[in-house]
């Protein structure tokens, strides 16, 4: 096979370990050197968005990064908002590959627009998009999308676009390792997120307004959040809010996952917004532990997955599934099929098929004929 230099240029910022992109990018990256490849990795010290696009041009500027890229075979972008820095870097004539967790079209089209702020975020958003993706997007080589679903919504909406592939999400080993054991009776439900993440509050939101208002007392009491950031910033209607902050426990940021699964009787994952496949509606079978999550929560799933899980609608129906959930009896045979349907989401899996565009891409190209060497 041929062994690669690859230039990385990512923007994360304070992001943690809970959030999807830095999720993706960093155990790629680390599946790409695991297969023998050589990463020299480029951080944008801010959060995806307006201010990384900014600071991408100023890190694409400096001199590391430029002797790093006159010895490498490909550019891996990490986010859309890197793509401001490809003008400085296509003088070097270094194929460049843009990964993107979702698509910036679908993401934008799903903000809220309750309020007039709202909507004029969301239109905001829109006409960023206008430059990026009509101008910068179709420039790079190659884009890896994390489903068809995603890469279709952009691909309707770009004219003439680079080549699109599909590089899903892994699961973190350690929860295929967790025993198909029984909850604990008394286990809690849990919800995890970076709750710094706009789309979370938001589904947090919807969940204390549309969902929490048709639960029990008891089962609000079980309801657990895990995650970076403070999920009460939110704004909503006060008694509901009132009622579920001081009835849902929260219990900060976990570093083990597994410990979390292995402590819940359920998970949840109200995803309202956004796009792309979340990893908080694979990781609980991984983990053999029965999920309820929202239509848009089952996004790009394949079937064997949508077999495996609980889903709703609206609120009424989401708290009906989670109250049938809680009262049905676990069954061993289940949590095997569940595990099963992702057992092939690996991030090896996924550094392998990354490593297949990138190769292709830079054979195309004939940069490694000059830069990298065969083994």
């Amino acid at each position: 096979m041929t062994e690669l230099r690859i230039c990385a240029l990512t923007s994360y910022g304070e992001h943690t370990a809970l959030t999807g992109g830095r999720l993706r990018r960093d155990n790629l990256l680390r599946a790409l050197a695991k297969r023998g490849h050589h990463v020299a990795r480029f951080d944008v010290p801010s959060r995806p968005g307006p201010r990384s696009a900014v600071g991408a041009v100023r890190v694409v500027a400096q001199r590391a990064f430029r002797d790093a890229l006159a010895r490498s075979d490909i550019v891996l972008l990490g986010d859309v908002f890197c793509l401001p820095s490809i003008p400085l870097i296509r003088r070097s004539g270094i194929p460049i590959v843009l990964d993107l967790v979702d698509s910036p079209y679908r993401l934008v089209s799903s903000g809220p627009r309750r309020t007039v702020a709202q909507k004029c975020s969301t239109l905001a958003g829109a006409a960023q998009l206008v430059p990026v993706m009509q101008l910068l997007y179709p420039l790079v080589s190659a884009v890896t999308y994390i489903s068809d679903d995603d890469a279709s919504w952009d691909t309707a909406r770009v004219r003439r676009g680079p080549r699109t592939h599909v590089v899903p999400n892994g699961i973190a080993a350690p929860l295929f390792e967790l025993d198909l054991c029984a909850p604990p009776d008394d286990g809690y439900v849990a919800w995890l997120a970076d709750w710094t993440y706009a789309p979370n509050r938001d589904s947090l939101r919807w969940f204390v307004e549309e969902v929490a208002p048709r639960l029990p007392d008891t089962v609000l009491e079980r309801i657990t959040l895990f995650g970076a950031g403070d999920p009460w910033t939110i704004s909503a209607e006060g008694g509901a809010l009132e009622r579920s902050r001081s009835r849902m426990a929260f219990a900060g940021f976990v570093d083990r996952l597994a410990d979390v699964y292995r402590g819940a009787r359920a998970v949840v994952a109200p995803v309202t917004r956004g796009a792309g496949v979340n990893n908080k509606v694979l990781e609980p079978l991984a983990a053999g532990r029965p999920l309820v999550t929202t239509v848009v929560g089952t996004r790009g799933l394949p079937p064997a997955v949508l077999d495996n899980i609980r889903y709703a609608a609206d609120g009424a129906g989401f708290a009906a599934e989670l109250r049938a959930l809680l009262s049905a009896t676990w069954e061993p045979a289940s949590a095997r099929a569940a595990r099963a349907s992702v057992d092939s989401l690996s991030w090896d899996r996924a550094g392998a098929l990354m490593e297949n565009v990138l190769v292709g891409v830079a054979q195309r190209h004939g940069t490694t004929a000059s830069h990298g060497h065969a083994r």
